[in-house]
């Protein structure tokens, strides 16, 4: 087993988009879907958690959660209103 070389703190890389959803049957004949693979790695230079992991190290990516597109909320109420 390698050794750890350290901790890195990065950014997100991306990945290509990921395979299509498979649909399938399951052994009753309902439906089942199988989200496909990940994509390939695109965006896995240095600074991201890819390279960080491809060479060894502990990746820490500080995340936030909020999807929300601040910049539209203004345009989307002239819409509505």
């Amino acid at each position: 087993m390698e050794q750890l070389q350290g901790y890195q703190v990065t950014r997100l890389g991306q990945r290509h988009k990921s395979k299509p959803v498979v649909k399938s049957q399951d052994q009753r004949g309902r439906a089942i879907y199988w989200v496909g693979p990940a994509g390939d790695e695109q965006d896995a230079g240095a600074g991201t958690d890819f390279h960080a992991i491809n060479t060894g190290y502990v990746s820490v990516t500080p995340l936030q959660l909020d999807l929300t597109r601040y910049d539209r909320i203004d345009t989307i109420k002239q819409w509505l209103s």
